[in-house]
């Protein structure tokens, strides 16, 4: 009865030459020919990986073993280069009778061969490994020189030098997009717009909500690069200014009732009733005149109704009368650096501090040892590898130092009106707010001197209209 193989060839990315597969079968197939064996089935993997078992041709391999005597690859790292994959599947083929057989690699059949075929496994998934890590340096490396990384993004594309460069048409949409929603558009409706008018994400389908949503969340359009944890301001061409992508960050969706657009109740949550201790409700409403209202209220009717811009104006202007007080201002500012530079930023330090010293050294141990005339297999590779540790390690220390606030520069921040709208430092500075009838408590979310939490007080009288805050 003759003897029958099956080949199975693939090759790993697509950076590699598809003739890598035509290579691998025509060796495969000469040495059918020359041991006897029959070709009965050919399966190829094009620009997958070895270190996942996600391959269409090798689990349609997998699922007709039994085809065949043998199923034969050029090398062993060509069936799987994942340590736990190779033995699985190797077993999964024996169950079936089939063997697995390299055309490269002589393993004998004998006990020994156990010892080396498991060898050829391990080199296997080592080499994948180190490839790995090779490649993963090598784009850090990129990213620290601020490189595409293969990484495409709307509104750019690459140069000659592959760093991002504006593409003026799609940049165009990008604007747009920032615009109408900085006018309340809905994400939906300006994805719909696009794809009428032929805009597609990078895979070719139309625009839709994920790929708008994505783009209008997006800090790199502001010229803020990033990759795998590296940050760099100003590392790429800016499309938008930062005031137009954190204002398009604010925009909210108004709820919609008869085609009529409502207010946003900034203290949603954090306003409290004195009596019940419940939430107050935002509720919305016309008076007879049409005049549109809105107010907190509390559900049981602890607390009088009171409107919702009385209540958060009187809110904000105290707000705004304890900012005034410079000597406020940068004690709240010191109060946020001081949290800023805590723990984990002390020890980011040190820990880059300490990289970067290690790097140092290792370099002038090797131009030492240059000069004395000692050079070891490898020097160049390991020069390479340090230069590469202090560039990421002074990149690390320049981003913390970055991350320090300025508390002088920061209470200039606190203290300029046009800064901070009113709903932000509402949501920034307001802990809860605490309503009765008497008067308005606002627990702020820092502690003052005592350790106590700040608060403001906030007298109410009654108008014709009801009770106000004063």
């Amino acid at each position: 009865m003759p003897k029958t193989a099956v080949i199975y060839a693939r090759f790993s990315c697509s950076k590699q030459r598809e003739a890598s597969i035509e290579d691998q079968l025509r060796v495969c197939r000469q040495w059918c020919a020359r041991e006897g064996y029959g070709v009965v089935a050919e399966y190829c993997d094009h620009a997958l990986s070895g270190r996942s078992d996600d391959r269409p041709e090798f689990q349609r391999m997998i699922a007709s073993a039994g085809e065949s005597d043998i199923v034969l690859v050029y090398m062993m790292d060509r069936f799987s280069r994942d340590e736990y994959d190779a033995p699985i599947y190797k077993r999964a083929l024996a169950q079936r009778g089939v063997r697995l057989v390299s055309a490269l690699e002589a393993i004998p059949d004998s006990p020994e061969g156990i010892i080396y075929e498991k060898l050829l496994e391990g080199l296997a998934a080592c080499e994948s490994r180190k490839t790995s890590i090779r490649t993963k340096r090598g784009m850090e490396g990129n990213a620290l020189k601020c490189k595409t990384n293969g990484i495409e993004i709307f509104g750019y594309r690459r140069s000659e030098e592959d760093t991002y460069e504006i593409d003026p048409d799609k940049a165009a949409l990008v604007r747009e997009a920032f615009r109408r929603r900085i006018a309340r558009e809905t994400v939906n409706a300006i994805a719909r717009d696009f794809a009428q008018r032929g805009v597609r994400s990078r895979r070719g389908k139309p625009c839709g909500y994920t790929m708008m949503c994505r783009m209008l969340h997006d800090r790199r359009y502001t010229g803020r690069y990033e990759w795998g944890g590296i940050v760099k301001e100003g590392g790429m061409p800016a499309i938008i200014d930062a005031a137009t992508f954190m204002e398009a960050q604010g925009v909210r969706g108004a709820k919609v009732r008869a085609d009529e657009r409502w207010g946003d109740f900034a203290l949603a949550g954090r306003a409290i009733c004195a009596g019940c201790g419940r939430n107050l409700q935002g509720v919305s409403g016309r008076g007879r005149n049409g005049v549109k209202y809105e107010y907190y209220r509390c559900k049981t009717g602890d607390v009088a109704t009171v409107r919702r811009d009385e209540l958060e104006g009187a809110v904000t202007s105290a707000l705004r009368d304890l900012l005034s007080d410079r000597q406020e201002a940068l004690r709240i500012a010191h109060l946020v650096a001081e949290s800023a530079d805590g723990t984990e930023v002390a020890m980011r330090r040190k820990q880059a501090a300490d990289a970067l010293s290690a790097a140092e050294r290792g370099l002038e141990n090797i131009l030492a040892a240059i000069e004395q005339g000692i050079i070891a297999p490898g020097t160049k590779e390991r020069i390479t590898e340090l230069e590469e540790q202090k560039a990421r390690a002074e990149y690390d220390l320049e981003a913390i130092r970055d991350e320090e606030i300025d508390p002088e520069r920061f209470a200039d921040f606190l203290q300029s009106g046009a800064a901070l709208d009113d709903a932000t430092l509402l949501k920034t500075f307001v802990w809860q707010v605490v309503v009765s009838d008497d008067e308005v408590v606002a627990i702020l979310n820092y502690d003052i001197k005592s350790n106590e939490p700040a608060r403001l007080v906030i007298q109410r009288v009654r108008t014709k209209s009801g009770w106000c805050p004063v």
